[in-house]
């Protein structure tokens, strides 16, 4: 009877000890977690006040993150064009397109692209109609302001007259001011803003 109860007692004892190791290896664990957690958070903030030249407080890493988060929005944001207000449908395109064969086929790139810039800019102007196509279309009297204007279907337009008009649309570094909403082959009047191959662009009087 004795034997069998030292023996309970012994089981009951290797329980406990088992217990006690438990809790022992959780609260060792917990403590060098908790450590490693300290040790990131302390390497983290160093890391950020190398960047920003000044030290982070060590109990909080909202500065770092705001300050990736920042930078994260500035390289995804976009300058946008100063035409991204402007529409035009796929025939006022087109128009574009024969206008810039037409009026400066055997002008630089640069050139065909400030060709469509001044058309775009007629269009911002409250000076001028409100449309690609009411801009490529307009008379003074009996004289068109783009002369191509009644032949402008003629053209056969290249790629290169196509790119033209899609880099004025998307241009971030404009070639022309907005001011400027004259071009030919002599100065139109004093302002002159720049001359490419043998078109001078001129500014609003």
């Amino acid at each position: 009877m004795r034997t069998r109860k030292s023996a309970e007692r012994a089981v009951m004892r290797a329980y406990f000890l088992a217990a006690v190791m438990v809790v022992i290896l959780a609260s060792l664990a917990a403590g060098i977690t908790a450590r490693a957690v300290i040790e990131l958070e302390r390497r983290v903030n160093d890391s950020a006040a190398a960047v920003t030249g000044r030290a982070e407080p060590e109990d909080t890493l909202a500065p770092l993150t705001a300050e990736i988060d920042l930078e994260q929005l500035r390289e995804e944001t976009e300058p946008v064009s100063r035409y991204a207000g402007i529409t035009f449908t796929e025939q006022e395109e087109y128009m574009l397109d024969c206008l810039v064969y037409h009026e400066a086929r055997g002008e630089p790139f640069e050139g065909q692209v400030a060709v469509v810039e001044v058309v775009f800019n007629r269009v911002l102007s409250p000076y001028f109609p409100d449309t690609v196509e009411e801009v490529i279309f307009q008379k003074y009297g009996d004289v068109w302001q783009f002369s191509p204007a009644p032949y402008l279907y003629t053209a056969e337009p290249n790629e290169t007259n196509c790119g033209a008009v899609w880099a004025a649309y998307r241009g971030l570094d404009p070639i022309t001011t907005l001011e400027t909403v004259y071009f030919s082959t002599s100065p139109y009047n004093e302002h002159i803003s720049t001359i490419i191959g043998g078109h001078y662009f001129c500014e609003i009087d």
